[in-house]
């Protein structure tokens, strides 16, 4: 053997002895660098676990089947993140061990490493699998399951094995209350009723609460006030509610239902069966979800129905009930001016009156209401006698406020006169004495238009009228002059609308910034009023049928409405000859319409039917020569064609109707004004030459409908082509999709258009906002579809602009448009690559009209602009949101800080490059005086709000042992913040300094979310500056040691703090020793406190100490979970004896969840032995965790 071969022998030798050792010292070496590479990867699943699980939930608010592969998915993904998250954890504690901390333990670093070497390989096959589960319909199905559907949720909300429940019924009274007005507006006799409310239904034995009083008093606007309240203390999962009124419009309150429960897919079933099934399936799902082979605490749902006129049938609505109609598995809250339609027809448990307001209430809502002048001479000798003849409703106070709010003295007591003389009539007379004082004031041609419009609404027989609907009936009967565009019509009707609301005849929506209700007093009013001289009728439910009416009183009639009338079938003709405006509104989908039934309304205008069936043979708008609107909505239609014969139409609406084509019969309409072909969604050919053929058409709407354009060259046509459209010269209104944008011309005539919602290519959702001119592009980087000329006519003059893709050519969104975005209020851009810049130099673009930017996943984008602005740009803008932007670094710079004034909201998430939030100059402030809410999330490498541009420093870098605050020093200024959330920031230390003025006064809302580096929460400072924090959330932040830092503050300081604190919920925090480091008891009040959910806790010892219980009256629900060395819910520490009742008291406690707690050994005591019980112990002792110390 020669030496060569022994050298290459020894050497092999050597490696495979080497290489495993370098291996095995490697993995003490680099232990450190271990734990970061898991952790990182730990935050990386999560974030996919988090996004998973939330469209997860959005599948199964719509009863989608989640597909069993990503269940199993999550269960992995959920076991691996604890292994991983313990295996942490057990080295940082073991790792302070060996010699206190100040030398290494090989031999754990040896393990620990080769542990997390293996999790490490785990938790990233896991989240590649995740990609695969990208959208909706990657993870479901959209036929649901039979049965339950399974939910996704992470496993540190559940519980398997519970410890002890208990439930125990609210009986607390509430202290007395002054008739003064609260801050809020709401008037202290009305809050006392609240409390009851929110009381009872708080009350587990409580299903249904009741409201009910007469017609005037203000239900409604109390129930808009628990409503609020609800949803605000976050009392139940889910609010949903909805306005019954006197015709039940069962579509509409299963659309408002849905809406709250964020069922989305109900949009897709067309029949009020169908509808109903599936929201019984997803309020069933509420009820009885389960995990597999673990049980989840229920949802709580709320279904707040105003407005009840009679029992309404709950099982036709949707809504789970019993034989007795009795809700099954979530709760109502229910308005009536009666009460035995609340208990005997919907089983209420608890119902409250409402009565009038007391007399110091009356006045001061009449006071503010009026203005200063009630108390200038000569007006305030009046006000008591105002406010007098109101009786205390509400309604006739405000509407009394209105006509004397701009009226003189004179006028003053004049109406005075008038109430007088009705006073002994009765409330009915004096209401409409009232009413016909608001009427009067309407004179003259602008007056006329008023009481037109005011009878429009009261025809339409619903208590939320739809203002385009008005608009297209006051088009067809004839109120404005007929050469009145449609624009200007829509126009007028608005301002006609908002001059009713000022008088109180209309009242506004709270829910609808642009609707408006109309009061059953005043529908009532106007109706008497009206028919004197032009007769209408609305048919209630519970009316006699039509045929038995006198006939008479048919023939006479002008206008007519079927609300949602219960009925089988129509006659086969009515004999209304003079019959003007015909409504039909129905919730019977097979209900079908005789051929003759309109045969003797030969006047007949205006036509609107809803949900009916109309056959072909012979055509029953044969004889209706005189009718120019024409609206057949949700309806089955046999036959198109026939419609061509009504040559005299100005408005045709096929909305959400089943019709597949639209024939070329269509196209003899040559007086129609507006076509709607909106939801459509069976319409697939529209013949070619009918869009053209319509000279006069002014508005066009295909929406979520038709987009089977042909192309130009396309011979012979088979269907519509945009170059159609052309031919259309007062064509000012256009709603349509553009599939294929090869479709588009470049001679598309758009210079007319002023309102536009257009989409081009495969976007699968219509924008939400609500702009006149919006513009959605899915953009083709071969594509040059942002060049075409029509285009840029568009971008130029867009409100709402959405781009998705890159043309890959320009850097920056503001070369996207030659012209400039000079009208552009909302920019939404995503999935583009090519962009660096949103504003960049030279640029004629300034964005001074811009309100909310909204970036997303552009991974080259360096900055919102590169160079210094003018004093216009941005500056209108309120809101700005930044997700997945991997290049951008600072997301403010100094040239741009000092120019957003208006700002209210900032959301920066996925940013994995940005340092600080905000760049400013050497010695400069922050300053965002307007903004309410402020949102960052998972930004790796953020360290500080802002960092001050200064030159270099070799001092500068690497403060080793300095804590820095992230508002830091005194530089940061936010007055009017509400909302702060900080999730997954792991270089967040410290939230403020004690010299901070953040100005935290403001701030209700406060969410810190696995920030792992962040050791305590609210230190002594802060805390006396949160007045009005009402939710605390602190989740998965593995190094807060402490929530409230008390020091600083004395024992006697007696601060009112925290007194608006409502819920406290402390999640996955395994190093928490204590939620406040020293007795808290005269220095922190929780008189609000209602909601504290403590979950994984496993350091924590404890909760209250027994001087805290006096101070939480209020709270209601409990839950302390798997918090395993949890001794005693109520302890005494060592040395710390401070004098209490001898009974602990939770006099609203209704929810008590205790779970996994191996350590508890009694609710309370004063000194708790440190033996730990097992669980098997616990559960069989459970009965005597309570003593005689607590109460309930």
């Amino acid at each position: 053997m020669s030496i060569d071969t022994v050298i290459s022998i020894g050497w092999d030798v050597l490696k495979s002895v080497v290489a495993p050792t370098k291996r095995q010292f490697g993995y003490v070496i680099y232990s450190k660098r271990h734990a970061q590479d898991l952790q990182e990867e730990v935050e990386e699943l999560a974030n996919e676990v988090d996004r998973v699980h939330n469209v997860a939930e959005e599948a199964r608010n719509n009863l989608r089947n989640v597909y069993g592969r990503v269940t199993e998915w999550h269960a992995s993904a959920e076991k691996a993140l604890k292994e991983a998250r313990d295996l942490l954890r057990d080295f940082q504690e073991a790792s302070k061990t060996c010699c206190y901390g100040t030398l290494p333990d090989p031999k754990c670093r040896y393990q620990f490493s080769r542990k997390a070497k293996d999790k490490i390989e785990v938790i990233q096959r896991l989240t590649q699998k995740c990609r695969e589960f990208k959208e909706l319909n990657d993870i479901s199905s959209s036929n649901p399951a039979p049965g339950n559907v399974a939910a996704l949720t992470p496993s540190k909300r559940e519980s398997k094995d519970v410890v002890q429940l208990a439930t125990v019924t609210a009986s607390a009274s509430f202290a007395s209350t002054s008739n003064k007005v609260r801050d809020n507006d709401v008037f202290e006799s009305r809050a006392s009723i609240i409390r009851d409310i929110m009381a009872a239904l708080a009350d587990n034995n409580h299903s249904v609460v009741g409201i009910y009083g007469m017609g005037g008093v203000g239900k409604s606007t109390l129930l808009g006030e628990v409503e609020r309240r609800i949803r605000k203390e976050k009392s139940f999962d889910w609010v949903a509610k909805a306005d019954v009124s006197e015709n039940e419009d069962i579509k509409r309150i299963q659309g408002e239902i849905a809406d709250g429960l964020g069922l989305t897919e109900i949009k897709n079933k067309e029949t009020i069966s169908g509808r109903a099934g599936l929201l019984h399936k997803r309020l069933e799902n509420d009820e009885h979800k389960m995990l597999e082979n673990e049980e989840k605490a229920k949802k709580k749902v709320l279904i707040i129905l105003d407005n009840l006129w009679k029992g309404l049938d709950l099982k036709s609505v949707g809504i789970p009930c019993g034989h007795d109609n009795k809700v099954i598995g979530c709760k109502l809250l229910l308005t009536s001016r009666f009460q035995h339609i609340l208990r005997r027809e919907m089983g209420c448990d608890r119902d409250f009156c409402l009565e009038e307001l007391k007399d110091e209430e009356a006045k001061r809502l009449f006071e503010r209401t009026v203005g200063n002048k009630v108390h200038d001479d000569p007006f305030k000798s009046l006000v008591d006698e105002a406010v007098h003849r109101c009786a205390g409703l509400a309604f006739l106070i405000i509407a009394m406020a209105n006509i004397f709010k701009d009226a003189n003295f004179p006028e003053w007591k004049d109406v005075l006169r008038q109430i007088e003389k009705s006073t002994n009539r009765g409330i009915s007379e004096r209401i409409n004495e009232m009413l016909q004082l608001s009427y009067d004031r309407f004179k003259g041609e602008d007056g006329k238009e008023v009481k037109l419009l005011l009878r429009l609404c009261v025809v339409y027989g619903v208590p939320k009228p739809s203002l385009e609907n008005l608009v297209r009936y006051s088009v067809g009967s004839r109120l404005f002059q007929e050469d009145t565009s449609m624009e200007e019509v829509r126009d007028r009707m608005s301002s006609l609308v908002q001059t009713l609301k000022a008088s109180s005849l209309l009242l506004k929506d709270d829910e609808d910034v642009d609707g408006f209700k109309i009061h059953d007093l005043v529908r009532g009013f106007v109706a008497s009023v009206a028919s004197r001289d032009d007769p209408l009728l609305v048919l209630k439910d519970n009316d006699k049928s039509v045929l038995e009416l006198p006939k008479d009183k048919l023939k006479s009639c002008t206008a007519i409405c079927f609300a949602y009338v219960n009925m089988k079938e129509l006659p086969k003709e009515l004999d209304c000859p003079e019959m003007r405006i015909f409504l039909l509104f129905t919730n019977n989908e097979s209900l079908k319409v005789p051929n003759s039934y309109f045969n003797s309304m030969k006047k007949l205008m205006v036509l609107h039917l809803s949900q009916v069936c109309l056959t072909h043979s012979p055509s029953p708008f044969q004889f209706l020569e005189n009718l120019h609107t024409l609206c057949l909505d949700s309806c089955s239609l046999d036959d198109v064609a026939m419609i061509g014969k009504l040559k005299g139409l100005h408005i045709l609406s096929f909305v959400n109707s089943k019709i597949q084509r639209l024939p070329k019969e269509i196209g003899q309409l040559v007086e129609l004004r507006l076509l709607d072909l909106n939801h459509c969604s069976r319409l697939e050919i529209i013949e070619p030459g009918v869009l053209g053929s319509l000279m006069k058409l002014e508005e066009l709407y295909i929406e979520n409908s038709f987009d089977r354009w042909n192309a130009m060259e396309q011979t012979p046509p088979t269907n519509a082509k945009l170059i159609e459209l052309n031919n259309l010269k007062n064509l000012c209104t256009l709603h349509v999709s553009i599939l294929d944008p090869n479709r588009l011309l470049e001679d598309l005539n758009v210079e007319k258009l002023t309102k536009y919602k257009i989409q081009i290519g495969d976007a699968r959702e219509w924008p939400n906002h609500k702009g006149s001119s919006t513009l959605q592009v899915k953009l083709d980087p071969i594509s040059n579809i942002l060049e075409k000329g029509f285009i840029q006519t568009f971008l130029g003059k867009t409100s709402d602009l959405f781009l998705d893709g890159s043309n890959g050519i320009e850097q920056s969104i503001c070369k996207l448009s030659q012209e400039g975005f000079p009208k552009l209020k909302h920019l939404h851009v995503e999935n583009s690559p090519s962009i660096h810049y949103v504003l960049q130099s030279p640029s004629h673009t300034d964005f001074k009209t811009l309100e909310s930017l909204l970036l997303k996943n552009l991974i080259n984008l360096e900055k919102i602009c590169n160079y210094s602005i003018s004093s216009k740009s941005f500056s209108a803008l309120k809101v700005i949101r930044v997700e997945s932007c991997d290049k951008m670094e600072i997301l403010f710079p100094s040239s741009l800080l000092r120019k957003l004034p208006q700002l209210e909201e900032v959301r920066a998430v996925k940013c994995n490059l940005v340092r600080e939030i905000v760049e400013v100059d050497d010695c400069g402030k922050v300053e965002f005086r307007n903004l309410h809410v402020l949102e960052l999330r998972d930004l790796p490498n953020t360290k500080n709000f802002f960092t001050t541009r200064t030159a270099p420093s070799s001092t500068s870098n690497d403060q080793v042992g300095t804590l820095v605050a992230f508002f830091n020093e005194q530089q940061v200024l936010m007055p009017s913040l509400e909302s702060l959330t900080m999730a997954r920031l792991p270089n967040l230390e410290d939230l403020w300094t004690d010299e901070s003025p953040l100005e935290l006064s403001n701030l209700q809302f406060l969410k810190l979310y696995s920030c792992k580096s962040l050791s305590k929460v609210i230190n002594s400072r802060s805390l006396i500056k949160l007045h009005k924090l009402h939710t605390l959330e602190v989740e998965d932040c593995i190094s807060v040691q402490e929530i409230f830092d008390l020091d600083g503050l004395g024992a006697g300081a007696n601060i009112e703090t925290l007194s608006a604190l409502n819920a406290i919920y402390i999640i996955q925090l395994p190093s928490l020793r204590c939620i406040w480091n020293k007795n808290p008891c005269g220095i922190v009040r929780f008189h609000n406190l209602k909601y504290l959910k403590v979950w994984h806790c496993t350091n924590l010892r404890f909760l209250f100490l027994p001087s805290m219980v006096q101070s939480l009256a209020q709270l209601r629900e409990l839950y302390v979970c798997y918090c395993m060395n949890m001794e005693a819910i109520i302890m005494e520490e060592e040395g710390l004896r401070i004098e209490t009742s001898k009974t602990l008291a939770f006099p609203m406690l209704t929810k008590l969840y205790l779970t996994w707690l191996r350590s508890l050994s009694c609710f309370s005591h004063r000194k708790c032995t440190l033996e730990a019980w097992d669980e098997d112990h616990v559960k069989s002792c459970s009965i005597v965790l309570f003593n005689q110390e607590v109460s309930d």
